[in-house]
């Protein structure tokens, strides 16, 4: 697993570390890095869509308390924003789009009713403290290629 601190966008403090799931076979329901149980989280995200689409959406994901880390499915989310955004080709999708934090509750709701400018909505993000990325390796016997 490794870590990148990403650049600051929103006006609140950082929360959460994050990682976008690419694996459609692994729902990590232990957490990659202490292995303790994660739990269900529903929170707001804020997702910049290309070439400038500003999202909130409220998505379900995996979450670890101990490591205060969110999981998000890439899969489920790609599948919620291609219903969204109907004519992108789902195979090019994957590079237009990127989770940039979490956005405050209340202003999520409150933008639900009436929406807000992207100022205004950055008001209300807190970025990632760090993006992770995990590499997952199945199970089995594999050669050893480091005697080469």
């Amino acid at each position: 697993m490794t870590k990148s601190k990403p650049r600051r966008l929103g006006k609140r403090p950082p929360k959460h570390n994050f990682v976008l799931n690419p694996y459609v076979d692994v729902r990590f329901s232990r957490c990659p890095k202490c292995e303790a149980k994660t739990k269900v989280r529903k929170l707001p995200l804020f997702i910049h869509v290309d070439p400038m689409y500003p999202v909130a959406l409220n998505k379900t994901g995996r979450y670890c308390p101990d490591c205060d880390l969110l999981i998000v499915h890439r899969d489920d989310l790609e599948e919620i924003l291609l219903q969204m955004f109907p004519n992108r080709d789902p195979e090019a999708f994957r590079d237009q789009y990127l989770v940039m934090g979490t956005v405050e509750r209340k202003a999520y709701r409150a933008s639900l009713k009436s929406p807000k400018t992207i100022p205004e909505m950055l008001e209300h993000v807190h970025d990632f403290e760090a993006v992770w990325t995990v590499e997952y390796r199945p199970a089995g016997w594999y050669r050893d290629d480091s005697k080469t």
